[in-house]
């Protein structure tokens, strides 16, 4: 189990605001060079309407965390709560709008992944391959630590109790 603090994450801007990578695999890899498979982020939309940036050859996740979303992927329209999630193909023309803050999962087509999310009371999740937990603003805690809000956790096939009550967002891959 690894803690990834808020202060680890990396922030870059972007057109309509500012991206935060809460995590990148392999560790090495580059956004901008699109050699990873599999990058976890939240990013900020403050425009009215954002163009998103294509991922061609990849499938993503995308669920607003704090706002309403107006999402168009291909031509496909949605209208997302908080926390409900969204998957399409990173291939599509996809645009939002709302100031929403979102939560994205983007892997390479060919491997296998999932994201969702959950309101737990005290709950035990195993990892069954690779997996990051996020905690975007519950007081929690793991094994005795605090899991500190707009945190993450990463696990490699390893079981955790997470005790309080919250919303998580698990990225499983």
């Amino acid at each position: 189990m690894k803690f990834i603090k808020k202060e680890e994450f990396k922030d870059s801007n972007w057109s309509a605001g500012v991206t935060t990578e809460v995590f990148i695999y392999p560790e090495d890899a580059s956004v901008a060079e699109k050699n990873f498979d599999f990058r976890i982020s939240t990013a900020t939309c403050n425009d009215k309407e954002s163009v998103y940036t294509p991922y061609k050859g990849f499938f993503r996740y995308i669920t607003p965390i704090d706002n309403v979303m107006n999402i168009e992927s291909g031509e496909n329209k949605f209208k997302l709560n908080p926390f409900e999630v969204l998957f399409f193909d990173g291939d599509d023309s996809t645009k939002s709008s709302g100031d929403v803050r979102d939560f994205n999962l983007i892997y390479k087509k060919g491997l296998d992944a999932k994201m969702y999310a959950l309101n737990i009371n005290n709950f035990v999740f195993k990892a069954e391959k690779k997996a990051v937990i996020f905690n975007y603003d519950s007081d929690l805690r793991v094994e005795g630590k605090d899991f500190e809000k707009f945190s993450a956790i990463y696990l490699e096939n390893e079981e955790i109790k997470i005790e309080g009550k919250g919303k998580l967002i698990i990225c499983e891959f």
